[in-house]
């Protein structure tokens, strides 16, 4: 007898979704199913016969557990009855969020949320205006949970996680780089000592979306925000939620277009303190690392290949700039 071999990663076929998962939703019943894109978990689109749009996720294992993905509904529904918009979880027929996706490697689990009303934010026009209503949005985002308490398991979003987990992960890729190594060891030592001596302690702590950009939302006619994508989100500080845009504002050379308009946004809204907004700018070398540990973690389903010396004189060019810009 043959046997099959273990796998880390399957994609489960959109027909399957369309005649397996989706019919236990009372939604008039869906007609089409296409793969959107797959990455740390896979995603769908998936549309009724009266033509409304639907999301599928289908969480990787073991990316996330059952009460990982509990947390993550749990915020999304707080954030709805708060009247923040967000793509919301859907319950299924049997009052369940949550379905289990039997898959080769191991049992899997499914949400269906609605679509985000509107189109992806975008900066080509008016970026500063759009960046200050972002701001805005995230300061109403960040008020509104004030309140949340869930009692499932979430990774924090802290300095051993943004920092040190990405350090060790990074370290097989630069065995024969001892140079960069070091150096990469130092700016992180860095990173630690300067949030540390603010103190730490005194930084603004909460629920945090995790991986705001400035995107992951889309915008409506009437200027609405809808955000979406809440994977990434935790426990952590404020202020690296804030730095999160401001880092990808940079990697899209429009720091000093959008950055300023979306922490006045912000500001307007949910005041930081000035300790919080002075832990900004290592937070963004705190996401550079982080976003290094993201792949190097997930090299086994993504690929190693591009994980290269091209690779890495980039990230640590990236850690090296903010350190110049910033004076961390």
């Amino acid at each position: 007898m043959i046997s099959t071999y273990p796998v880390n990663h399957s994609l489960i076929r959109s027909e399957a979704i369309l005649t397996r998962l989706l019919p236990e939703y009372d939604l008039g019943g869906f007609t089409r199913c296409r793969l959107l894109y797959s990455g740390v978990n896979d995603t769908y689109l998936a549309v009724t016969g009266g033509g409304e749009k639907y999301v599928m996720r289908i969480y990787r294992t073991p990316w996330r557990s059952w009460s990982n993905i509990s947390y993550e509904l749990e915020i999304l529904n707080h954030l709805h009855v708060k009247g923040v918009a967000v793509a919301r979880p859907l319950p299924v027929q049997n009052g369940d969020w949550i379905l289990p996706v039997p898959a080769p490697e191991g049992l899997r689990h499914a949400v269906l949320f609605t679509f985000a009303r509107g189109k992806e934010i975008s900066y080509k026009t008016e970026p500063a205006q759009m960046a200050y209503s972002y701001g805005q949005a995230v300061g109403k985002l960040h008020a509104a949970v004030q309140d949340f308490y869930s009692p499932h398991a979430r990774q924090p979003l802290d300095l051993e996680f943004l920092l040190d987990v990405p350090l060790q992960l990074a370290k097989p890729y630069l065995a024969h780089r001892s140079q960069d190594w070091e150096e990469m060891k130092r700016i992180v030592e860095k990173l630690h000592h300067q949030l540390e001596g603010l103190p730490l302690s005194h930084l603004t702590r909460g629920f945090v979306h995790g991986d705001l950009q400035g995107y992951h939302a889309n915008v409506d006619e009437e200027g609405t925000l809808t955000f979406y994508d809440f994977d990434c989100c935790g426990p952590g500080f404020r202020a690296y939620d804030l730095a999160v845009i401001r880092w990808c504002s940079r990697l899209e050379d429009s720091e000093t277009t959008r950055w300023e308009p979306c922490l006045r946004g912000y500001q307007e809204v949910f005041p930081l303190s000035e300790v919080d907004i002075a832990a900004i700018p290592s937070f963004v070398g705190c996401r550079y690392m982080w976003h290094i540990g993201l792949h190097t973690a997930n090299a086994d389903d993504w690929g190693h290949g591009w994980l290269n010396d091209e690779y890495f004189d980039n990230a640590l060019k990236n850690l090296r700039k903010v350190e110049e810009d910033y004076k961390i």
